[in-house]
């Protein structure tokens, strides 16, 4: 029964969605193109994580194009509206988890958060380029360039539209994309695995997460790890934190969880119950978010570590570079 009402809702969602993409592709409801900046989307078609953030960072990292850019994002969980940039002292609840990690990592770069994508260009127009994160259903906006990532082991085309799977849109939107990005691959991916993901006739790239050491006020001689996470998808993290010692527990809280009062207590018991051998890890967003407070629990302060992680290509990075460069205009490949 409760199966059969999930087919309805997602059939009228789906109903929904569609009139919605008609409309705007049909002229009825009005999307806007800038000659500039230079926009480009990182989106997905699916709710939760697909490695946009990753993506977006690995983007950061390797831009290998003249003038300047920036990111700009919605801001989802900060309990701000509007335009905002995102300073070094920025909080998490003014400006959002995501776009202040994007700023910790890169200080000298223009991040800005809107709900109004629209508006949040029309602030940054003095950039010669902006990646927009999580904008592929921001139809208001014709993007110059549309990545979607989905992920290797739950892709786009397995999945069924809300609230029966996690879609939230058909695959009917991959008209808009430019190229599918995969991620969170295993190390190898054969031709046979990747055969799936090329027969929607785009250029298809495929990635993995890669993880380093924890990092905080000193991990050293740490074995034993309480580790928890707030993100859309937390079991690669907990998968990762398995190799830097033992698990003593694990807990889940829902993506872009804001901690409370309660929480933030919780874990300043357990952090002072701990001997030298063992801190508390948790993802790098999680990380982001509890600074805002944690300097209030002495304990859960000093023994708080996050796990950094790296997006790379499995292969095909040289290939994915020409095609992103044979996608930007002439003035930032000068």
């Amino acid at each position: 029964m409760k199966k059969w009402v999930y087919r309805l809702l997602a059939g009228i969602f789906g109903a929904i969605t569609r009139f919605r993409n008609t409309w705007y592709d049909q002229g009825i409801l009005s999307s806007i193109h800038f000659t500039k900046p230079f926009t480009l989307v990182v989106g997905n078609l699916a709710v939760g994580g697909t490695g946009k953030s990753p993506l977006v960072n690995y983007l950061i990292s390797h831009w290998k194009f003249s003038g300047t850019f920036g990111i700009l994002s919605r801001g989802y969980g900060r309990k701000t509206t509007g335009f905002h940039w995102v300073n070094a002292d920025s909080t998490a609840s003014e400006v959002g988890d995501e776009p202040l990690a994007y700023k910790r990592q890169f200080a000298d770069l223009p991040v800005a958060v809107c709900e109004n994508r629209l508006k949040g260009i029309e602030q940054m127009n003095d950039l010669d380029a902006i990646i927009l994160d999580d904008a592929f259903q921001h139809r208001a906006l014709t993007a110059d360039l549309n990545l979607v990532c989905t992920t290797f082991s739950k892709p786009f085309f397995a999945d069924s539209l809300m609230p029966l799977g996690s879609l939230r849109e058909s695959l009917d939107g991959l008209n808009r994309a430019h190229a599918i990005i995969v991620n969170r691959c295993p190390e190898i991916v054969t031709a046979e695995q990747k055969e799936p993901f090329l027969r929607f006739g785009l250029p298809v790239f495929f990635t993995r997460v890669v993880y380093g050491v924890p990092l905080g006020n000193s991990a050293k001689n740490i074995s034993k790890w309480h580790i928890f996470a707030g993100i859309a998808d937390p079991l690669p993290f907990f998968k990762a934190a398995n190799k830097f010692g033992d698990i003593l527990n694990q807990e889940t809280y829902a993506d872009h969880y804001a901690f409370q009062k309660a929480d933030y207590l919780y874990w300043e018991h357990v952090a002072a119950s701990l001997d030298h051998t063992a801190g508390i890890l948790t993802t790098h967003k999680d990380y982001v978010r509890m600074e805002e407070h944690v300097g209030s629990y002495p304990a859960l302060h000093s023994r708080l570590f996050y796990l950094p992680m790296q997006m790379e290509f499995i292969d095909q990075e040289a290939e994915f570079w020409a095609w992103l460069t044979s996608q930007v205009p002439l003035n930032l490949k000068n």
